[in-house]
């Protein structure tokens, strides 16, 4: 079963300037994000870029480069889209699509995943998610919970939220329908910690903070 791991990285961001490249821990975002990699479980990895700078450093490393063709470098342009176009450029019963914008994902939760889809055939896709114990509300209406009884917070009915970090999917499953959550997909939760997704500035420093403060107590 060949298991196949791809990482989009753009070079231009919008809402954190040349987020992909700043220092985060003292290296650049993109670089502290691979190197947990470099132990990962996969037979192949691939980066999708359209940067010179870090298909450089992904052939240095051994794997695979595909270059981001204009279009799918466009805004309009979202994960579902790239991973269809990359699974007809690399051959793999199983995808995996991970995102340097979640840091602090951790090297466990990606040995799990693959753990996960290799050996529970029940399940044609997965994601990371995480529940958030709270109370919603949407168009002037309570969504989870009624005013009127109000029971304690941990006992609210949680909102799954998508982290936005890893995915996985069979092959037949992601091209039968064109998306990267299939019809039977495992939800493997993480905590809010490891589910942040940098995508504000505010992200950025916080994510950073909080990689810093784990470094040094496990120094």
């Amino acid at each position: 079963m060949k298991v196949a791991a791809i990482i989009p990285i753009k070079e231009k961001s919008k809402r954190v300037k040349s987020k992909n490249f700043r220092s985060f821990c003292g290296e650049p975002l993109y670089r502290f994000f691979m190197k947990r990699l470099i132990d990962s479980p996969f037979d192949e990895i691939y980066i999708d870029t359209d940067s010179a700078e870090i298909s450089e450093y992904a052939r240095g490393m051994g794997w695979g480069v595909i270059e981001r063709v204009p279009e799918l470098a466009a805004d309009s342009a979202n994960g579902n889209d790239l991973l269809v176009y990359e699974a007809n450029m690399v051959d793999a019963e199983i995808y995996f699509q991970l995102f340097i914008t979640a840091p602090l994902l951790r090297s466990q939760t990606i040995h799990d995943a693959y753990k996960i889809m290799t050996t529970q055939i029940e399940y044609d896709s997965l994601f990371t998610a995480t529940e958030i114990y709270s109370w919603f509300w949407y168009n002037n209406k309570p969504v989870n919970y009624d005013p009127k009884v109000l029971p304690r917070s941990q006992d609210a009915t949680p909102i799954i939220r998508e982290t936005t970090g890893l995915y996985a999917i069979r092959r037949e499953a992601l091209l039968k329908n064109k998306c990267r959550i299939g019809e039977s997909p495992y939800m493997l939760y993480v905590d809010e910690i490891e589910a942040m997704d940098i995508d504000t500035e505010q992200d950025f420093r916080i994510a950073e903070f909080i990689s810093s403060d784990i470094r040094q107590r496990t120094d």
